[in-house]
């Protein structure tokens, strides 16, 4: 039944069928790509734009349907006038959008939305003219969405492409003008109240940052792969590439491949032509065969060289037959040669030559011998045997895959079989062979391997002495592998790119159609600094060629990426080539399925590889930005920096308010903040802790005897504990214990403060209900405070200080009232330096 045809396309009162999709959006045209019009109904692809790497071909290209003329027209013109917000048309029809179009990728889905509610009206039997709805029309086709999917964020792009369609009415064929159904409400304030849920502040960053307990092992695993096993991998790649290629001196097998039977034919004849060859009949009647008739069997190894004995075979086929007629008619012309059985079977220089099973021109029993026995005889050789009953008897060898391991891939046009039956117990040599592998196993030289049968030879594990240690959880220092298949190299290798993804994005700030763009020899210098070249593709249509800049481990990262990949242009791409008949050749990859391949597969051999579990959490490469942008922003002058690694821009700024949501700290990483802070006080204690330990007063002030008190509770926790005593050595097992005691501790350039909210003298300048949250650095009265306490490294800025009190209290310029405040200051001061040089006497 043939198909009917498409409608015929409506014309558009705004747009003319001979325009351009791609004219008035700033695009810069690709070279010899056909740039689509507007009157093309069905498809618009995007190509001459340039398809950014991080998006698939099905997703840069507009495709729409054919069943209904109208709803073609509609959504040609919604997506043609988002792609050229500047046409002629539009401002005509007082319709200013922004200069900088939308992307592809945000216009093909939002038009796939507007065709689903195109679709929903009418299954609702409402109007065509979506113009027409009523209020209570869109509220109900919103309500249908968030029933049908779940996610503010979600319902909220469907809200927005309903608001473009009312934007882009009046350029809209069969769709009146009409009001917003939702008035100035925000999109995300409709979507949360369609789930009666609370909307989300403006001021705040939808995007969730990457927990710290997620953060850490992730990027500590992306790291060791990279600076520690990518050699490792790199090596045993090159190792098992050259086991796939044919060595270029094995001998081809002449019976390797199959021959047409029109070429058998003309193999026949040319034998027949050449002269001095006779036909071989028998001498003597033998096995119910009577003398003079001809050896079938040897003339067909004569005539292919011994390739096949068979074509002469009575195969029920006219084509043996006349083979037969015509070797029958040259006996009658008097070319025969009456030869003994022996002679027929190969026996003598007058027999046919004939190639036993699994040898090749060139290659004698004996040479297949020694190359078992040389196999066997290195220590490190174990034999594969079958792991389990499924497909073969549990512990005999996989002849295939060791056949594979001794002499190598078989060439492309010979017997796939050839080397295996090298290893045949039907005849004497291979059955030798087969005896000398079976003792090697019966030594206890074989290794269960699981024999998938799409695995074959690439499951078979290789012992590796030589791969890199690692420090384990438990102080031990092994290989991290000490052995490994092909089939575990290619999971390796998609490790290490997967690793340099999470690594990249995570630290360099990037998008991820920012970090796919990137390209070979791409880290260059950047205003003295080391930067990473891309191209910006969100809300630039010009792609612009930007730089980030970037660590020195990034960079090593990138370097280990460009061994790693085969594009010629970018980076990141298949792990493998093309091969046959595939064409696909574009770079990409998909970043959300490596994120999870990496960390399912950290949390799988984490065990193996010493490396820490990552904690089960939903990471996404838009997080990474998240997440780096809040530890940035802690640094001072943070805000410009980062608003030129994100590549934000306000008019008359380097940052905007999209930058600040960034570096807008979460709840888990200002605890994570406030722990790294204890670990450091902790560790300033250390010597402290020593000092004291030794008898000295390590401390003056207010507070100095809760502090000597303190430490001489750790010191006696630790010599009343053995285990504790055995590690007195260790550093951590102090930093841990002072931890504990001083969690309060607050670090100051001239004082420290053991924070303890009664007796704070800060508190005392707060209202009453913000009392005893934190200290109040302004107001610190350190000589006075009962929690301040003064070490020997304040010491230099308390001396210079009563040197400049001094000074300054003999100014005579100075009313009564100023110089006795000086002499009050003074005088705490003093108090100060003097306990300091008297611990200094002690």
């Amino acid at each position: 039944m043939m198909a009917r045809p498409a409608p015929q396309a409506l014309a558009s009162s705004a747009f003319r069928d001979d325009e351009k999709v791609f004219s008035y959006g700033g695009y810069q045209l690709l070279d010899d790509i056909v740039v689509p019009r507007f009157g093309e109904s069905h498809r618009w692809p995007a190509d001459c734009i340039g398809r950014p790497a991080s998006r698939k071909p099905g997703e840069w290209r507009f495709v729409f349907p054919l069943d209904d003329p109208l709803i073609n027209l509609q959504l040609r013109e919604y997506c043609f006038a988002l792609l050229n917000p500047s046409h002629p048309v539009l401002r005509q029809s007082l319709i200013f959008l922004s200069v900088v179009p939308l992307s592809v990728a945000t216009i093909r889905p939002s038009m796939m939305e507007i065709r689903k509610i195109m679709d929903w009206g009418r299954e609702q039997g409402l109007p065509d003219d979506l113009g027409l709805w009523d209020p209570e029309d869109w509220h109900e086709e919103i309500a249908h969405k968030a029933s049908q999917v779940e996610g503010v964020k979600t319902v909220a792009f469907h809200v927005t492409a309903i608001r473009r369609l009312r934007q882009l009415a009046p350029v809209l064929t069969g769709i009146s003008a009409f009001d917003d159904p939702w008035g100035d409400e925000p999109a995300s304030t409709v979507a949360a109240k369609a789930y009666d849920e609370e909307a989300p502040s403006r001021d705040t960053l939808a995007t969730p940052a990457i927990p710290p307990e997620t953060w850490w092992p992730l990027l500590r695993g992306a790291w060791t792969y990279i600076h520690t096993f990518a050699p490792d991998i790199f090596r045993w790649r090159d190792h098992f590439a050259q086991q796939r290629e044919v060595p270029a001196d094995q001998p081809r097998s002449t019976k390797a491949r199959p021959v047409r039977p029109e070429e058998t034919d003309a193999l026949l004849e040319k034998w027949l032509r050449t002269p001095g060859n006779a036909v071989p009949v028998h001498e003597v009647d033998y096995n119910n065969v009577t003398a003079g008739t001809p050896m079938w069997t040897a003339l067909s190894k004569m005539v292919t060289d011994g390739r096949t004995m068979n074509i002469f075979a009575d195969n029920q086929s006219d084509r043996p037959r006349t083979r037969r007629a015509t070797v029958l008619a040259a006996l009658n012309a008097g070319r025969v040669m009456t030869v003994t059985a022996g002679v027929g079977r190969g026996k003598g220089p007058a027999g046919p030559r004939y190639i036993a099973p699994g040898t090749s021109v060139g290659v004698t029993q004996e040479k297949l011998d020694d190359d078992v026995r040389r196999w066997l005889a290195d220590p490190g050789t174990v034999v594969p045997v079958y792991a389990t009953d499924e497909h073969g008897k549990a512990g005999e060898p996989i002849w295939g895959m060791a056949a594979r391991m001794i002499w190598g891939p078989t060439p492309p046009d010979v017997n796939r079989h050839r080397n295996l039956k090298r290893f045949d117990r039907r005849n004497r040599s291979g059955a030798a062979r087969a005896r000398l592998i079976s003792q090697a196993v019966a030594d206890g030289r074989g290794i269960p391997v699981d024999s998938d049968l799409w695995a074959g030879w690439r499951a078979y594990p290789v012992q590796r002495p030589d791969a890199a240690h690692i420090l384990r959880a438990d102080g031990t220092s092994a290989p991290w592998r000490t052995q490994i298949s092909a089939i575990e190299v290619a999971f390796e290798l998609h490790m290490l790119r997967a690793a340099i993804y999470v690594f990249v994005a995570a630290l360099t700030l990037m998008r991820d159609s920012e970090v796919q763009e990137i390209q070979r020899d791409a880290v260059r210098t950047y205003f003295g600094s080391p930067a990473v070249r891309s191209r910006k593709t969100k809300l630039d249509p010009t792609r612009p060629e930007l730089y980030w800049w970037i660590i020195e481990p990034v960079a090593e990262a990138l370097a280990v990426l460009e061994q790693l990949s085969w594009h010629p242009t970018h980076l990141f791409a298949a792990l493998r080539p093309p091969t046959g008949k595939q064409t696909h050749t574009e770079p990409g990859i998909s970043s959300d399925a490596e994120i999870d391949f990496f960390i399912n597969g950290i949390n799988t051999i984490a065990h193996r590889h010493g490396l820490a579990k990552i904690p089960p959490s939903h990471v996404r490469s838009h997080m990474f930005r998240k997440t780096m942008s809040q530890l940035a922003g802690r640094e001072p002058d943070s805000e410009v920096a980062l608003g030129l690694q994100l590549k934000h821009a306000a008019r008359r700024a380097l940052a905007n308010r999209t930058t600040q949501a960034y570096a807008q700290m979460d709840a888990s990483w200002a605890k994570e903040f406030d722990t790294e802070l204890q670990q450091a006080a902790a560790r300033k204690l250390v010597d402290l802790l020593r000092g004291r330990r030794q008898g000295e007063r390590v401390a003056v002030g207010p507070g100095a005897a809760r502090l000597h008190a303190g430490l001489d509770k750790v010191i006696d926790t630790i010599n009343n504990n053995p285990q504790l005593r055995a590690q007195i050595a260790d550093a951590r097992v102090e930093e841990a214990l002072l931890a504990d005691e001083f969690h309060n501790l607050h670090l100051g350039t001239i004082n420290h403060c053991m924070f303890d909210a009664p007796q704070a003298e800060c508190q005392d300048e707060l209202p009453e209900d913000q009392r005893g949250l934190a200290p109040l650095l302004g107001a610190c009265q350190p000589s006075r405070c009962r929690n301040s306490t003064i070490t020997r490294a304040h010491a230099p800025y308390w001396v210079s200080e009563e040197d400049d009190l001094t000074v300054r209290s003999k100014d005579p310029r100075l009313s009564p009232p100023r110089r006795e405040a000086v002499f009050v200051r003074l005088a705490d001061v003093q108090r100060i330096t003097r306990a300091l040089e008297e611990e200094g006497r002690a």
